[in-house]
């Protein structure tokens, strides 16, 4: 490290005239990410199909169907993708033709130019976005379950002893 010193009026010097001790550079550790991350740039173009255990993020053109079953896929601002996807999250920021199926969440942003179905538990489309297709959610297994309960509770209107039902009756009868 450099230090500024005066420079006294008899010192012909620099003004720099001490040199403290300096730490060695030691590298700066890459942040670890839980899985890889591939990305096609933006002046490729790949046909055909694509299949991967890792996060794909693709800012070129592509024509074909992506599997990545339980990784996420990108199609980056300058990304052009038509084909059918089918991944764990999608993210769309660029134009997009074809079917999504997901297993989280699709995302559309305000950026993105999307055509086609999405299959998936949860989605965001943000304003601005251009979506024209047809959207189905997943329903979560707890809430089949609590659906179908309260479905069967609401049916069952009839009393279940008919005892009480024409005891109920004479009652009225009687009054």
């Amino acid at each position: 490290m450099l230090k500024r010193g005066r420079k006294s009026e008899d010192d012909k010097g620099f003004a720099y005239d001490k040199i403290t001790e300096q730490k060695p550079l030691t590298p700066v550790p890459r942040p670890e990410t839980n899985a890889e991350q591939t990305v096609i740039g933006e002046n490729i173009s790949i046909e055909g199909s694509i299949r991967g255990t890792e996060h794909l993020v693709i800012e070129g053109s592509m024509n074909g169907n992506i599997e990545l079953e339980k990784h996420n896929f990108t199609v980056g601002s300058k990304g052009r993708v038509e084909g059918e996807i089918k991944a764990q999250n999608v993210k769309v920021s660029g134009q997009m033709i074809g079917n999504i199926k997901s297993q989280g969440k699709v995302e559309i942003t305000k950026e993105a130019d999307f055509k086609g179905d999405i299959r998936s538990k949860s989605i965001s489309v943000e304003d601005g976005a251009y979506f024209k297709g047809s959207i189905e959610l997943d329903k979560e297994p707890h809430r089949k379950a609590a659906l179908a309960g309260k479905s069967t509770a609401v049916t069952s209107t009839q009393p279940e002893n008919t005892s009480e039902a024409q005891t109920a009756k004479k009652e009225d009868k009687e009054t």
